[in-house]
Protein backbone atom coordinates (compact mmCIF):
# COMPACT_ATOMS: atom_id res chain seq x y z
CA UNK A 1 0.00 0.00 0.00
CA UNK A 2 1.10 3.47 -0.52
CA UNK A 3 1.63 5.47 2.30
CA UNK A 4 0.87 8.51 0.28
CA UNK A 5 -2.80 7.36 -1.01
CA UNK A 6 -3.74 6.43 1.87
CA UNK A 7 -2.52 9.74 3.96
CA UNK A 8 -4.42 11.87 0.95
CA UNK A 9 -7.39 10.25 1.74
CA UNK A 10 -7.50 10.71 5.07
CA UNK A 11 -6.52 14.47 4.63
CA UNK A 12 -9.02 15.07 1.84
CA UNK A 13 -11.81 13.63 4.23
CA UNK A 14 -11.11 15.93 6.78
CA UNK A 15 -10.13 18.97 4.93
CA UNK A 16 -13.82 18.41 3.46
CA UNK A 17 -15.32 18.60 7.43
CA UNK A 18 -13.01 21.47 8.25
CA UNK A 19 -14.55 23.59 5.08
CA UNK A 20 -18.19 22.29 6.06
CA UNK A 21 -18.42 20.18 2.59
CA UNK A 22 -19.12 17.33 5.20
CA UNK A 23 -21.18 17.91 8.39
CA UNK A 24 -21.50 15.70 11.36
CA UNK A 25 -24.38 12.78 10.44
CA UNK A 26 -23.49 13.05 6.94
CA UNK A 27 -22.70 9.50 5.28
CA UNK A 28 -19.91 8.83 3.00
CA UNK A 29 -19.67 7.13 -0.48
CA UNK A 30 -19.07 3.55 -0.74
CA UNK A 31 -16.02 1.63 -0.20
CA UNK A 32 -16.12 0.78 -4.00
CA UNK A 33 -16.60 4.38 -5.50
CA UNK A 34 -13.83 5.91 -2.87
CA UNK A 35 -11.31 3.37 -4.29
CA UNK A 36 -12.46 4.31 -7.55
CA UNK A 37 -12.28 8.10 -6.94
CA UNK A 38 -8.51 8.12 -5.38
CA UNK A 39 -7.56 5.21 -7.92
CA UNK A 40 -6.24 2.74 -5.43
CA UNK A 41 -7.20 -0.50 -3.75
CA UNK A 42 -10.25 -0.93 -1.08
CA UNK A 43 -8.05 -2.08 1.47
CA UNK A 44 -6.39 1.23 0.94
CA UNK A 45 -9.83 2.84 1.41
CA UNK A 46 -10.47 0.83 4.25
CA UNK A 47 -6.88 1.73 6.25
CA UNK A 48 -7.49 5.33 5.38
CA UNK A 49 -11.31 4.63 6.76
CA UNK A 50 -10.02 2.97 10.02
CA UNK A 51 -7.07 5.48 11.50
CA UNK A 52 -9.98 7.92 10.59
CA UNK A 53 -12.59 6.01 13.26
CA UNK A 54 -9.57 5.67 15.52
CA UNK A 55 -9.52 9.68 15.53
CA UNK A 56 -13.27 9.35 16.24
CA UNK A 57 -13.51 11.44 13.07
CA UNK A 58 -15.84 8.83 11.55
CA UNK A 59 -17.87 6.07 12.98
CA UNK A 60 -19.47 3.28 11.38
CA UNK A 61 -23.26 2.18 11.74
CA UNK A 62 -23.85 -1.59 11.41
CA UNK A 63 -26.13 -2.57 7.62
CA UNK A 64 -26.17 1.69 7.04
CA UNK A 65 -22.55 2.39 6.22
CA UNK A 66 -19.92 4.90 7.36
CA UNK A 67 -20.69 8.35 8.63
CA UNK A 68 -18.85 11.62 10.53
CA UNK A 69 -19.18 11.16 13.69
CA UNK A 70 -21.61 13.32 15.40
CA UNK A 71 -19.79 13.24 18.81
CA UNK A 72 -17.88 16.09 20.18
CA UNK A 73 -14.84 15.44 18.40
CA UNK A 74 -16.50 17.69 15.69
CA UNK A 75 -16.74 20.70 17.70
CA UNK A 76 -13.07 20.66 17.16
CA UNK A 77 -12.74 19.51 13.96
CA UNK A 78 -14.96 22.59 12.81
CA UNK A 79 -13.79 25.01 14.56
CA UNK A 80 -10.74 27.22 13.70
CA UNK A 81 -7.84 25.11 15.27
CA UNK A 82 -7.51 22.54 12.73
CA UNK A 83 -6.87 19.44 15.33
CA UNK A 84 -5.84 16.92 11.79
CA UNK A 85 -2.62 19.77 11.10
CA UNK A 86 -1.57 18.84 14.21
CA UNK A 87 -1.83 14.95 14.19
CA UNK A 88 -0.27 14.86 10.96
CA UNK A 89 2.80 16.93 11.60
CA UNK A 90 3.16 15.33 15.26
CA UNK A 91 6.69 13.63 15.32
CA UNK A 92 4.33 10.44 17.21
CA UNK A 93 3.54 9.44 14.01
CA UNK A 94 0.76 6.65 13.50
CA UNK A 95 1.44 2.85 14.32
CA UNK A 96 1.34 0.37 11.68
CA UNK A 97 -2.04 -0.93 11.12
CA UNK A 98 -1.14 -4.29 12.60
CA UNK A 99 0.38 -2.30 15.97
CA UNK A 100 -3.13 -0.21 16.04
CA UNK A 101 -5.02 -3.74 15.83
CA UNK A 102 -3.31 -5.45 18.45
CA UNK A 103 -3.43 -2.42 21.49
CA UNK A 104 -7.18 -2.52 20.21
CA UNK A 105 -7.95 -5.86 20.89
CA UNK A 106 -5.07 -7.58 23.58
CA UNK A 107 -7.30 -6.25 26.17
CA UNK A 108 -10.38 -8.08 24.89
CA UNK A 109 -11.06 -11.06 27.74
CA UNK A 110 -12.41 -13.29 24.52
CA UNK A 111 -8.85 -12.98 22.58
CA UNK A 112 -6.50 -15.82 22.76
CA UNK A 113 -2.78 -13.78 22.27
CA UNK A 114 -0.59 -16.01 20.63
CA UNK A 115 2.42 -13.27 20.32
CA UNK A 116 2.26 -11.73 23.35
CA UNK A 117 5.76 -10.83 25.14
CA UNK A 118 4.63 -11.15 28.65
CA UNK A 119 3.92 -13.44 31.76
CA UNK A 120 0.69 -14.52 32.25
CA UNK A 121 -0.92 -13.75 34.97
CA UNK A 122 -0.44 -16.59 36.91
CA UNK A 123 3.18 -16.63 36.44
CA UNK A 124 3.49 -13.27 38.24
CA UNK A 125 4.41 -13.60 41.62
CA UNK A 126 1.54 -11.57 43.13
CA UNK A 127 1.33 -12.61 46.71
CA UNK A 128 5.21 -12.20 46.92
CA UNK A 129 4.67 -8.33 46.46
CA UNK A 130 1.91 -8.33 49.22
CA UNK A 131 3.93 -10.54 51.73
CA UNK A 132 6.74 -7.69 51.34
CA UNK A 133 4.41 -4.71 51.84
CA UNK A 134 3.37 -6.29 54.64
CA UNK A 135 6.91 -6.60 56.38
CA UNK A 136 8.14 -4.41 58.89
CA UNK A 137 10.50 -2.44 56.84
CA UNK A 138 9.43 1.34 56.48
CA UNK A 139 7.65 2.21 53.56
CA UNK A 140 8.31 5.41 52.36
CA UNK A 141 5.81 7.23 49.54
CA UNK A 142 7.71 10.53 48.81
CA UNK A 143 9.31 11.18 45.94
CA UNK A 144 12.85 9.45 45.64
CA UNK A 145 16.20 10.71 44.66
CA UNK A 146 16.88 11.77 40.52
CA UNK A 147 19.13 8.23 40.23
CA UNK A 148 16.24 5.95 42.13
CA UNK A 149 16.26 4.77 45.94
CA UNK A 150 19.56 3.83 47.09
CA UNK A 151 18.36 0.78 48.51
CA UNK A 152 17.38 -0.49 45.14
CA UNK A 153 20.23 0.66 43.42
CA UNK A 154 22.61 -1.27 45.76
CA UNK A 155 20.53 -4.19 45.27
CA UNK A 156 21.31 -3.60 41.54
CA UNK A 157 24.98 -3.10 41.91
CA UNK A 158 24.63 -7.17 43.61
CA UNK A 159 22.78 -7.93 40.53
CA UNK A 160 25.22 -6.53 38.36
CA UNK A 161 28.20 -8.44 39.85
CA UNK A 162 26.31 -11.80 39.43
CA UNK A 163 26.51 -10.73 35.68
CA UNK A 164 29.80 -10.33 35.43
CA UNK A 165 29.76 -6.88 35.56
CA UNK A 166 30.97 -4.48 38.17
CA UNK A 167 29.62 -0.96 38.98
CA UNK A 168 28.29 1.71 41.89
CA UNK A 169 25.24 3.09 42.65
CA UNK A 170 26.18 6.46 40.61
CA UNK A 171 26.53 4.39 37.34
CA UNK A 172 22.57 3.46 38.18
CA UNK A 173 19.30 5.17 37.16
CA UNK A 174 16.17 3.55 38.15
CA UNK A 175 13.62 4.26 35.11
CA UNK A 176 9.91 3.22 35.02
CA UNK A 177 11.00 -0.17 32.76
CA UNK A 178 13.34 -0.61 30.16
CA UNK A 179 11.24 1.31 27.76
CA UNK A 180 11.47 4.83 29.47
CA UNK A 181 15.43 3.79 29.40
CA UNK A 182 15.20 3.86 25.51
CA UNK A 183 12.85 7.40 25.39
CA UNK A 184 15.44 9.06 27.81
CA UNK A 185 18.38 8.01 26.04
CA UNK A 186 16.37 9.64 22.73
CA UNK A 187 15.93 12.75 24.26
CA UNK A 188 18.98 12.91 26.27
CA UNK A 189 21.67 11.95 23.91
CA UNK A 190 20.71 12.02 20.47
CA UNK A 191 20.73 14.65 18.11
CA UNK A 192 18.41 15.02 14.77
CA UNK A 193 21.51 14.57 13.16
CA UNK A 194 22.29 11.08 15.02
CA UNK A 195 22.56 7.94 12.71
CA UNK A 196 20.78 5.43 14.99
CA UNK A 197 21.94 1.80 13.98
CA UNK A 198 19.81 -0.95 14.56
CA UNK A 199 19.89 -4.79 14.18
CA UNK A 200 16.86 -5.93 12.08
CA UNK A 201 14.35 -7.65 12.81
CA UNK A 202 14.14 -5.50 16.19
CA UNK A 203 11.56 -5.05 18.98
CA UNK A 204 12.93 -1.14 18.79
CA UNK A 205 10.77 -1.39 15.30
CA UNK A 206 7.19 -1.87 16.92
CA UNK A 207 7.90 0.70 19.70
CA UNK A 208 8.99 3.73 17.37
CA UNK A 209 10.52 5.02 20.21
CA UNK A 210 13.28 6.51 18.35
CA UNK A 211 11.57 6.92 14.94
CA UNK A 212 10.01 9.81 16.43
CA UNK A 213 13.19 12.26 16.43
CA UNK A 214 13.56 12.11 13.26
CA UNK A 215 17.25 10.73 12.96
CA UNK A 216 18.19 8.60 10.42
CA UNK A 217 17.72 4.95 11.26
CA UNK A 218 20.12 2.46 9.74
CA UNK A 219 19.20 -0.72 10.24
CA UNK A 220 21.99 -3.76 10.17
CA UNK A 221 20.27 -7.54 9.34
CA UNK A 222 21.46 -9.69 12.25
CA UNK A 223 22.92 -11.99 9.74
CA UNK A 224 24.59 -9.21 8.19
CA UNK A 225 26.68 -8.63 11.07
CA UNK A 226 27.51 -12.11 12.01
CA UNK A 227 28.63 -12.71 8.56
CA UNK A 228 30.82 -8.95 8.76
CA UNK A 229 31.89 -9.52 12.45
CA UNK A 230 35.34 -8.25 11.62
CA UNK A 231 34.08 -5.37 9.59
CA UNK A 232 30.48 -4.22 10.48
CA UNK A 233 30.68 -0.83 10.15
CA UNK A 234 31.37 1.03 6.50
CA UNK A 235 34.93 3.04 6.32
CA UNK A 236 33.02 5.86 4.44
CA UNK A 237 30.56 6.16 6.84
CA UNK A 238 30.43 9.41 9.31
CA UNK A 239 29.37 7.99 12.76
CA UNK A 240 29.53 11.17 14.42
CA UNK A 241 26.55 11.23 17.07
CA UNK A 242 25.29 7.62 16.18
CA UNK A 243 24.26 5.36 18.67
CA UNK A 244 24.15 1.26 18.12
CA UNK A 245 21.22 -0.50 19.93
CA UNK A 246 21.23 -4.31 20.50
CA UNK A 247 19.90 -7.02 21.85
CA UNK A 248 22.83 -9.28 21.59
CA UNK A 249 21.30 -12.15 24.53
CA UNK A 250 18.36 -13.78 23.21
CA UNK A 251 17.35 -10.79 21.08
CA UNK A 252 13.61 -10.05 20.42
CA UNK A 253 12.40 -11.86 18.17
CA UNK A 254 14.62 -13.54 16.43
CA UNK A 255 16.21 -15.35 19.39
CA UNK A 256 19.68 -14.51 18.33
CA UNK A 257 22.55 -14.97 20.98
CA UNK A 258 25.59 -13.53 20.17
CA UNK A 259 29.05 -15.41 21.30
CA UNK A 260 31.22 -13.86 24.12
CA UNK A 261 33.80 -13.33 20.95
CA UNK A 262 31.31 -11.50 18.56
CA UNK A 263 30.02 -9.49 21.47
CA UNK A 264 33.96 -8.44 21.94
CA UNK A 265 34.38 -7.60 18.60
CA UNK A 266 31.09 -5.59 18.43
CA UNK A 267 32.05 -3.46 21.29
CA UNK A 268 35.91 -3.13 20.27
CA UNK A 269 34.67 -1.72 16.69
CA UNK A 270 31.63 0.61 18.02
CA UNK A 271 34.78 1.85 20.60
CA UNK A 272 36.75 2.42 17.38
CA UNK A 273 34.56 4.33 15.22
CA UNK A 274 33.69 6.43 18.72
CA UNK A 275 29.78 4.62 18.96
CA UNK A 276 27.65 4.12 21.92
CA UNK A 277 26.36 0.97 22.43
CA UNK A 278 22.64 0.34 23.99
CA UNK A 279 22.52 -2.90 25.33
CA UNK A 280 19.01 -4.16 25.72
CA UNK A 281 19.29 -7.19 28.28
CA UNK A 282 16.12 -7.97 29.76
CA UNK A 283 15.73 -11.10 28.44
CA UNK A 284 19.13 -12.73 29.85
CA UNK A 285 17.81 -14.07 33.19
CA UNK A 286 15.75 -16.62 31.04
CA UNK A 287 17.94 -18.50 29.64
CA UNK A 288 17.40 -22.44 29.03
CA UNK A 289 21.57 -23.29 29.11
CA UNK A 290 23.83 -23.95 31.53
CA UNK A 291 26.03 -21.67 29.43
CA UNK A 292 26.14 -17.90 31.18
CA UNK A 293 26.03 -15.39 28.78
CA UNK A 294 28.04 -12.64 29.95
CA UNK A 295 26.43 -8.93 28.81
CA UNK A 296 28.87 -6.92 26.76
CA UNK A 297 28.72 -4.72 29.52
CA UNK A 298 30.79 -7.39 31.15
CA UNK A 299 33.61 -7.25 28.82
CA UNK A 300 36.66 -5.40 28.05
CA UNK A 301 36.80 -1.75 26.30
CA UNK A 302 32.93 -1.32 27.64
CA UNK A 303 32.61 1.85 28.78
CA UNK A 304 30.57 2.66 25.26
CA UNK A 305 27.91 0.54 26.47
CA UNK A 306 24.58 2.03 27.96
CA UNK A 307 23.04 -1.37 29.75
CA UNK A 308 19.32 -1.65 29.72
CA UNK A 309 18.10 -3.93 32.66
CA UNK A 310 14.40 -4.43 33.92
CA UNK A 311 11.99 -6.88 35.93
CA UNK A 312 8.65 -5.98 33.40
CA UNK A 313 9.83 -9.76 31.44
CA UNK A 314 11.04 -11.70 34.68
CA UNK A 315 8.38 -10.65 37.10
CA UNK A 316 5.95 -8.35 36.19
CA UNK A 317 5.25 -5.72 33.55
CA UNK A 318 3.11 -3.63 36.06
CA UNK A 319 5.96 -2.89 38.79
CA UNK A 320 7.32 -1.01 35.60
CA UNK A 321 11.23 -1.28 36.93
CA UNK A 322 13.89 -1.06 35.17
CA UNK A 323 17.42 0.68 35.03
CA UNK A 324 20.03 2.10 33.09
CA UNK A 325 24.36 1.51 33.51
CA UNK A 326 26.30 3.97 32.49
CA UNK A 327 29.00 6.04 33.32
CA UNK A 328 28.29 8.40 36.02
CA UNK A 329 28.18 11.13 34.00
CA UNK A 330 25.40 10.20 31.96
CA UNK A 331 23.53 8.60 34.48
CA UNK A 332 23.34 12.18 35.75
CA UNK A 333 22.81 13.76 32.64
CA UNK A 334 19.73 11.12 32.37
CA UNK A 335 18.48 11.34 35.79
CA UNK A 336 18.01 15.07 35.88
CA UNK A 337 16.19 14.64 32.58
CA UNK A 338 13.89 12.22 34.19
CA UNK A 339 13.24 14.47 37.14
CA UNK A 340 12.11 17.00 34.60
CA UNK A 341 9.61 14.36 32.73
CA UNK A 342 7.86 12.57 35.66
CA UNK A 343 9.83 12.68 38.92
CA UNK A 344 11.07 9.13 38.81
CA UNK A 345 9.27 5.80 38.83
CA UNK A 346 6.82 5.10 41.81
CA UNK A 347 8.60 4.85 45.21
CA UNK A 348 6.49 1.91 46.02
CA UNK A 349 7.63 0.00 43.12
CA UNK A 350 11.07 1.00 44.19
CA UNK A 351 10.54 -0.49 47.81
CA UNK A 352 8.98 -3.69 46.48
CA UNK A 353 11.98 -4.23 43.61
CA UNK A 354 14.30 -3.74 46.26
CA UNK A 355 13.39 -6.30 48.62
CA UNK A 356 12.75 -8.21 45.47
CA UNK A 357 16.06 -8.32 44.41
CA UNK A 358 17.85 -8.81 47.68
CA UNK A 359 15.44 -11.96 48.84
CA UNK A 360 13.23 -13.62 46.27
CA UNK A 361 14.89 -12.75 42.91
CA UNK A 362 17.29 -15.86 42.56
CA UNK A 363 14.89 -18.70 43.21
CA UNK A 364 12.10 -17.26 41.34
CA UNK A 365 14.13 -17.43 38.09
CA UNK A 366 14.56 -21.08 38.98
CA UNK A 367 11.26 -21.66 39.12
CA UNK A 368 9.80 -19.21 36.50
CA UNK A 369 12.63 -21.08 33.62
CA UNK A 370 11.12 -24.28 34.34
CA UNK A 371 7.27 -23.12 34.35
CA UNK A 372 8.31 -21.58 30.35
CA UNK A 373 10.59 -24.30 29.35
CA UNK A 374 7.16 -26.85 29.91
CA UNK A 375 4.89 -24.13 28.25
CA UNK A 376 7.73 -24.03 25.20
CA UNK A 377 8.01 -27.93 25.24
CA UNK A 378 3.67 -28.05 24.58
CA UNK A 379 4.08 -25.02 22.10
CA UNK A 380 6.55 -26.46 19.95
CA UNK A 381 4.85 -29.65 20.09
CA UNK A 382 1.84 -28.19 18.49
CA UNK A 383 3.55 -26.55 15.84
CA UNK A 384 4.81 -29.57 14.69
CA UNK A 385 1.59 -31.35 14.69
CA UNK A 386 -0.35 -28.29 13.09
CA UNK A 387 1.88 -25.63 11.21
CA UNK A 388 5.39 -27.71 10.24
CA UNK A 389 3.80 -27.92 6.85
CA UNK A 390 3.80 -24.03 6.60
CA UNK A 391 6.86 -23.24 7.83
CA UNK A 392 9.94 -23.42 9.96
CA UNK A 393 11.57 -22.62 13.42
CA UNK A 394 14.43 -22.66 15.55
CA UNK A 395 13.77 -24.10 19.30
CA UNK A 396 14.41 -21.48 21.26
CA UNK A 397 17.00 -21.08 24.10
CA UNK A 398 15.12 -19.01 26.34
CA UNK A 399 12.81 -16.12 27.00
CA UNK A 400 9.57 -16.65 25.11
CA UNK A 401 9.40 -16.29 21.81
CA UNK A 402 9.52 -18.48 18.34
CA UNK A 403 10.36 -16.81 15.12
CA UNK A 404 8.05 -18.49 12.40
CA UNK A 405 9.16 -18.87 9.23
CA UNK A 406 6.48 -19.48 6.39
CA UNK A 407 7.73 -21.74 3.75
CA UNK A 408 4.97 -20.47 0.98
CA UNK A 409 4.04 -17.21 0.03
CA UNK A 410 0.98 -16.63 2.41
CA UNK A 411 -0.65 -12.96 2.43
CA UNK A 412 0.36 -12.88 6.46
CA UNK A 413 -2.37 -9.92 6.49
CA UNK A 414 -5.09 -11.98 5.60
CA UNK A 415 -4.01 -14.75 8.15
CA UNK A 416 -3.89 -11.74 10.73
CA UNK A 417 -7.81 -10.62 9.84
CA UNK A 418 -8.86 -14.05 9.53
CA UNK A 419 -7.18 -14.88 13.17
CA UNK A 420 -9.05 -11.77 14.63
CA UNK A 421 -12.54 -13.00 13.43
CA UNK A 422 -11.88 -16.60 15.03
CA UNK A 423 -10.30 -14.62 18.16
CA UNK A 424 -7.10 -15.13 17.87
CA UNK A 425 -4.48 -12.45 17.73
CA UNK A 426 -1.00 -12.99 16.36
CA UNK A 427 2.43 -11.07 15.73
CA UNK A 428 2.96 -10.32 12.35
CA UNK A 429 6.95 -9.95 11.75
CA UNK A 430 6.55 -6.93 9.62
CA UNK A 431 5.54 -5.37 12.86
CA UNK A 432 9.53 -6.15 13.56
CA UNK A 433 11.16 -5.49 10.07
CA UNK A 434 9.05 -4.09 6.95
CA UNK A 435 10.95 -7.20 5.07
CA UNK A 436 9.93 -10.26 6.74
CA UNK A 437 6.31 -10.34 5.42
CA UNK A 438 6.59 -13.96 5.72
CA UNK A 439 7.06 -14.41 9.43
CA UNK A 440 5.23 -14.11 12.94
CA UNK A 441 6.59 -14.38 15.98
CA UNK A 442 4.94 -16.80 18.33
CA UNK A 443 5.01 -16.54 22.28
CA UNK A 444 4.36 -18.93 24.84
CA UNK A 445 5.01 -17.03 27.82
CA UNK A 446 1.04 -15.40 27.95
CA UNK A 447 -0.95 -18.19 26.80
CA UNK A 448 -2.56 -20.51 28.73
CA UNK A 449 -0.97 -24.07 28.65
CA UNK A 450 -4.67 -25.50 27.64
CA UNK A 451 -5.47 -22.92 24.86
CA UNK A 452 -2.13 -24.02 22.86
CA UNK A 453 -3.15 -26.93 20.79
CA UNK A 454 -6.50 -25.44 19.83
CA UNK A 455 -5.21 -22.49 19.05
CA UNK A 456 -2.83 -23.63 17.04
CA UNK A 457 -4.76 -25.91 15.31
CA UNK A 458 -6.97 -23.31 14.51
CA UNK A 459 -4.43 -21.19 12.84
CA UNK A 460 -3.51 -23.99 10.44
CA UNK A 461 -6.65 -24.65 9.01
CA UNK A 462 -6.69 -20.71 8.50
CA UNK A 463 -3.53 -20.33 6.55
CA UNK A 464 -4.91 -23.85 4.63
CA UNK A 465 -8.21 -21.47 3.51
CA UNK A 466 -5.90 -18.13 2.41
CA UNK A 467 -2.64 -19.12 1.40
Amino acid sequence: MCVFQYKKIIDDITNRINDGVLKPGDKLSSQREIAQYYNVNRSTVVEALDILKSYGILETIEKRGVYVSQNKWNTYITSNIRWQDYIGNSVSKNNQYYIQKINELEFDKEIIRLGTGELSPNLIPNHLFKEILVKDDPLHTNYEEPKGKSELRTEIVKYMKKRGVECYINNICITSGALQGLKLIADGLLVPQSKIIIETPSYINSVRTWHNIRSQIVPLNIKYIKQNINNIFKVSSDYKNSIFYCIPTLHNPTQNTYTKIEKQKIVNQCQKNGIPIVEDDIYADLSFESETHLPMKALENSDNVLYLGSLSKTVSPGLRIGWIVANKNVISHLSDLKMQNDYGASSISQHIAAKWLSDYHDNHIKALKLQLEKKKNLFLESLKTHLSKYGEWKEPRGSFYIWFKLNNSVDVKKVFNEAIKENILIQPGEIYDTNSTNYIRFSYSYINENEIDSSLKNLSEIIERVK
